[in-house]
């Protein structure tokens, strides 16, 4: 810990206590029972559990995953954010936030109870259960701490077993005591520091380069004649990192379903989110207060590590681990204490995104394969003490990761494309009655075969030697619409083959849920041509939402990039839109109350 400055130290070592003592003044409330140590006893407000989530989505990772993709990528890395996220997250947060919320789950697997019979329940229970615990949030929490050490090692000069050891203890005894509503507080606090640091980070950047126009004209002379692409605000058609059909792929992989299952490998913890939430109202300020802060927060660290590119350039080369990129830059850009600051906040980002992932992990474990498959009659106790334990066995699968994997965004790839297998089915079980069991089934085990027969086979076939076997490996934007194709294909004509579920089962999820789309045959009569309306109507007031966070992300970066004129217009265009948008989706959620 040589590279460590005795101010940085303290700083760091106050707020680990700090993190301490936030748990053991939870650690009542969280220990009463199930709902509260896992749900916050249902009284968590919308735009807390948003700032929680983007903590739990991004917050290391972005300085490290995306920091790296900045120097590889240049202005145009917005678009790798802003399509994975943006329309996908306000589609969940106008058409599905307020039914999931209104249904008051436990977990939001309890749903596959409601919609479909017994067995593809408990199958689909089971799977969900045990990818989420035994794939998703270990992959998750792995790259998390991965991240941490990335940032460490170049800032400070600390080992990967030196920053684990700083990190996994307070994380664990955290979470342990805290619960849910610990954890989100904690991620509050860490968000603030953060978003703080990255703010100074910013303008020390800034003044380094002295100013912005002095930057753009350091960036011009190193890359302005063989990578005039760093400026670009959109992908370019041919990249090798990130081209405009890997955008088109990332959107349409990640939108098309996003919201009808509230456990996604991509996010699996937003259904802990919504069910959370005080109000269905309150579920849906949820996805908003999620986008706009990842924004913020991607936008101030994305922007510096582009200028970064001018510092090191060799960055950009193949072989060299880019993911180190903003830990040099607080290493060189930082003075004592400011670095101390950002770095405990990058920690407690870390130590809450893992215990956030513990949390829900042993949530889903606990409920959906220990206590449906193996003691069903036992005490509230009894199933805190085993999520504990259940904790430990996630953290113990994340350390392998850790130390198995080299660069984030390969770990991020691979579970967003499993994930985008079957996000389209997602869609239909909400708005199609005569998706039925089946096809639930084809679509979530059978598309996590084609994506293996995809993604992975010709993979397989290199590795053993066969000739020809490179040929068949397709860039993974080409994979994803390829799996989502073939596993959309194949759950159609699964449902359609086969008898669709009981009326009465149908019947009885209709009128717990009321779902919108093609429900005429279970509806009240006053409803009955409503059809696909009102989903195209929140589609459209999803789309301005995503119109005016585009702007607004495309209008700052254009402020960096010293292009004032387009910048101003652009954000004074988004923040139109975003009243547009906030009077618009206000409206549509009293259409969904006066529709109930």
């Amino acid at each position: 810990m040589s590279n460590l400055n005795q101010i940085d130290l303290w700083i760091i070592i106050g707020y680990f206590v700090l993190m301490i003592g936030l748990a053991i003044w939870h650690k009542r409330f969280a220990s009463a029972n199930m709902e509260n140590f896992f749900l916050g006893g249902r009284k968590i407000p919308g735009w807390l559990n948003g700032v929680s989530y983007t903590a739990a989505l991004v917050s290391p990772d972005a300085a490290t995953g995306y920091g790296g993709l900045a120097v590889a990528t240049g202005a145009f890395i917005s678009w790798w954010y802003m399509s994975r996220f943006g329309l996908a997250l306000f589609v969940a947060g106008v058409l599905f936030a307020f039914f999931w919320r209104k249904l008051r789950l436990f977990t939001s697997l309890e749903f596959y109870d409601l919609r479909f019979g017994p067995k593809t329940a408990s199958t689909m229970r089971l799977w969900i259960a045990a990818r989420t615990a035994f794939i998703a949030m270990p992959a998750w929490t792995g790259i998390t701490l991965l991240a941490a050490c990335k940032i460490m090692e170049p800032a400070f000069g600390l080992s990967k077993m030196e920053t684990l050891g700083l990190i996994v203890p307070v994380s664990f005894v955290f979470v342990f005591l805290s619960g849910y509503r610990g954890v989100v507080i904690s991620n509050l606090i860490q968000m603030s520091i953060f978003l703080i640091g990255a703010v100074v980070l910013a303008i020390y950047t800034l003044i380094y380069f002295g100013g912005a126009e002095a930057m753009v004209g350091q960036l011009t002379a190193a890359f302005g004649e063989t990578n005039p692409e760093v400026f670009q605000l959109f992908p370019p058609m041919d990249h090798e990192v990130f081209p405009l059909m890997a955008a088109m792929a990332w959107m349409v992989g990640q939108t098309i379903g996003y919201g009808g299952d509230a456990a996604p490998m991509g996010g699996a913890m937003e259904g802990q989110r919504i069910l959370s939430t005080r109000s269905p109202r309150e579920a849906m300020t949820m996805y908003v207060t999620t986008l706009l802060t990842m924004f913020v927060l991607l936008l101030l660290v994305t922007l510096p590590s582009i200028s970064a590119m001018i510092l090191w350039p060799e960055l950009r080369e193949a072989g060299h681990d880019r993911e180190l990129v903003y830990g040099k830059l607080m290493k060189e850009m930082l003075p004592a204490g400011m670095i101390g600051l950002l770095a405990a906040a990058m920690l407690a980002a870390t130590m809450s995104t893992v215990a956030d992932n513990l949390n829900f992990g042993g949530q889903v474990l606990v409920s959906d394969i220990y206590k449906r498959w193996f003691v069903k009659a036992a005490s509230e106790q009894h199933y805190l003490k085993m999520g504990r334990l259940a904790m430990v066995l996630i953290l113990s699968l994340a350390m392998a990761v850790v130390f198995q994997v080299t660069f984030i965004v390969d770990v991020a790839i691979f579970m967003l494309q499993l994930s985008a297998a079957e996000l389209s089915a997602n869609w239909a079980q909400w708005w199609w009655w005569r998706f039925n069991g089946p096809a639930r089934l084809a679509a979530s085990l059978g598309g996590a075969v084609i994506f293996i027969l995809v993604v992975l086979g010709p993979k397989l076939l290199g590795y053993l030697g066969l000739p020809g076997a490179e040929a068949l490996v397709l860039p993974w934007w080409w994979q994803t619409l390829l799996v989502v194709a073939l596993t959309t294909v194949l759950w159609v004509t699964v449902a359609l083959l086969t008898k669709p579920e009981p009326d009465a089962l149908l019947s009885s999820f209709y009128n717990k849920a009321h779902p919108m789309g093609r429900w005429s045959r279970f509806t009240a009569y006053k409803r009955r041509d409503e059809g696909s309306a009102p989903i195209w109507r929140g589609l459209g007031v999803a789309l301005v939402g995503f119109a005016a966070a585009c702007l607004l992300v495309l209008g700052v970066t254009d402020l960096w990039f010293a292009r004032y004129v387009n910048g101003t217009v652009e954000l004074v265009m988004s923040s139109i839109l975003f009243v547009i948008f906030k009077r618009t989706s206000s409206k549509f959620l009293d259409f969904l109350s006066k529709r109930i």
